[in-house]
C-alpha cells in the first residue's frame, strides 16, 4: 500500500470522526434546549399554581375576619338578647306576683259580699223598716261593687300585660335560637376556613422549599409593599398637603395673638406634627415579647425593616400616636395592613393583623385601636409586624418605643 492511498484512508477516517462528533454535539444541543424549555414550562406553571395560591390565602384569610367580625356581631346581639329575655322573665315573675294578690283581694271581696246575706241592694231599698240604715247599707254595696268592677278591671289588665309579655318572650327566644343556630354556623365555617387556611400555607411552604426561592419571593413581597406604601401616599398627598397648610396657618395665629386651639385645631396639629425624635416617648402598639429585631437577617442578605411582637390572638393593636389611615388592605407577606401618616414624612405600619378596625381616610387618635392581632399573611404564629418609616426609610422603632 502507497504512502498516499495510506494517507486518503487515515483522511476519510477522520472526517468521518468529526461528522459524527458534529451529530452528537448538535444532538446533546437540541436536548439541552429541549430541557430548558420543559424547566421554563415548569417553573411558569410553578408559578400561576404560587400566584393561585397567594389569592386562595388573601381569599381565605378574608373570608375569616369577615367571619369573625359576623361573631362578634352576633355575640353582642345575643348578649342584648339575653338581657331582653331575662327582663321579660323578671316582669313576668312580677305580674305573677300581682296577679295571684289581686285574685286574693277579690276572692275576700267576693267572700264578704256573701256575708252580707241575701238581700240585695233592690230589695232594702223597697224595705220600709230602717231606712237610714238601708241607705248607708246601699251606699256600702255601690261602694263595694266598684272596688270589685276595679280589682276585676285590674285582674284583666294584669292578665292581658303577662300574655303580651309571655308572646314577647316567646318571640325574643325564638330570635335566640336562631341567632345561636347562626353563631353554631359560622362557627363552623370559620373553622373550616382556618383549615383550608392551613392547607395553602402548607402548599405554599413545600413550593418554596429552595432557599433562592424563598429569597425571591421575600424580595417580591417587600417590593409589592413598597409599591403599596407609595400609591398610598400618593393618594393622601392633596389631603396631606392641606392639613399642612391648616396646620401652618393655626401656628400663624399662636404666634400672633393668645389664639386657643379647639379640640378639632388641636386634632389636626397633633396629626401632622411627626412622631418626633427617638427618645423612647411613645407606648407599644401591642404587648409583647420580640420575635424578631429590626435589623435581624431575613433571608440571604435580606434584613428586617420592622419589628415581630409575638402577642395573643384577637389582641387589639393600637395607634402609637395620632395620624390618618393611608392604607389598608391584605398584601402578600404581610397579610392585612395599616398605615398611618403621622405628617412631616412620618409613618408607621402594622402588619399580620387578623382583622382590620379603621379605613383609609380615618383619622386616629394615640391609643386608639386599628387593628387586631392575628397570623395573616401566611404567618404560623400570631404576632404583629411593626414598622416606623421617616420620608420613605424604614427606622429602627424600638428607639421611639417605651
Amino acid at each position: 500500500m502507497s504512502c498516499y492511498f495510506k494517507f486518503f484512508i487515515i483522511f476519510l477516517i477522520g472526517l468521518l470522526n468529526v461528522n459524527f462528533s458534529y451529530a452528537d454535539d448538535n444532538q446533546q444541543l437540541l436536548s439541552l434546549r429541549r430541557s430548558i424549555q420543559e424547566q421554563e414550562n415548569r417553573l411558569a406553571e410553578q408559578k400561576k399554581e404560587r400566584t393561585q395560591l397567594v389569592n386562595d390565602l388573601k381569599e381565605q384569610e378574608t373570608e375569616i375576619a369577615n367571619l369573625l367580625t359576623a361573631i362578634e356581631k352576633n355575640s353582642i346581639s345575643l348578649k342584648k338578647l339575653d338581657t331582653e329575655v331575662n327582663n321579660l322573665i323578671k316582669q313576668i315573675d312580677v305580674l305573677i306576683i300581682k296577679q295571684k294578690q289581686q285574685r286574693s283581694v277579690l276572692s275576700k271581696q267576693l267572700e264578704s259580699a256573701f256575708k252580707l246575706g241575701k238581700m240585695t241592694g233592690l230589695e232594702l231599698i223597697f224595705a220600709n223598716k230602717e231606712s237610714e240604715r238601708n241607705e248607708r247599707i246601699i251606699n256600702y254595696y255601690g261602694y263595694i261593687n266598684e272596688a270589685r268592677e276595679q280589682q276585676i278591671n285590674a285582674l284583666h289588665d294584669t292578665q292581658s300585660q303577662l300574655n303580651d309579655k309571655r308572646i314577647a318572650l316567646q318571640k325574643k327566644q325564638t330570635s335566640q335560637k336562631e341567632l345561636q343556630n347562626k353563631q353554631k354556623e359560622v362557627q363552623i365555617g370559620l373553622e373550616k376556613n382556618r383549615q383550608n387556611r392551613q392547607k395553602t400555607i402548607s402548599a405554599l411552604e413545600s413550593s418554596m422549599q429552595v432557599n433562592q426561592q424563598k429569597l425571591a419571593e421575600l424580595r417580591d413581597n417587600e417590593a409589592k409593599l413598597q409599591a403599596k406604601i407609595v400609591q398610598a401616599e400618593k393618594e393622601s398627598r392633596r389631603l396631606a398637603e392641606e392639613e399642612a397648610r391648616q396646620a401652618k396657618h393655626i401656628e400663624e395665629k399662636q404666634k400672633n395673638t393668645n389664639y386657643t386651639l379647639n379640640s378639632d385645631e388641636k386634632s389636626l396639629m397633633a396629626r401632622v406634627s411627626g412622631i418626633g425624635k427617638p427618645q423612647h416617648q411613645l407606648n407599644w402598639p401591642v404587648i409583647g415579647s420580640i420575635a424578631h429585631r429590626f435589623g435581624e437577617s431575613l433571608q440571604g442578605e435580606l434584613h428586617w425593616k420592622g419589628m415581630v411582637i409575638n402577642a395573643k390572638d384577637g389582641t387589639q393593636v393600637r395607634a402609637i400616636t395620632d395620624g390618618r389611615v393611608i392604607l389598608a388592605s391584605w398584601l402578600q407577606g404581610y397579610g392585612f395592613v395599616v398605615a398611618l401618616e403621622h405628617g412631616k414624612g412620618d409613618m408607621s405600619l402594622y402588619g399580620y393583623n387578623q382583622r382590620l378596625l379603621v379605613d383609609v381616610g380615618d383619622k386616629v387618635q394615640s391609643g386608639q385601636a386599628i387593628a387586631l392581632v392575628g397570623a395573616s399573611g401566611g404567618q404560623n404564629t400570631p404576632g404583629l409586624y411593626f414598622e416606623i418609616r421617616r420620608d420613605g426609610k424604614a427606622l429602627d422603632p424600638k428607639g421611639w418605643l417605651k
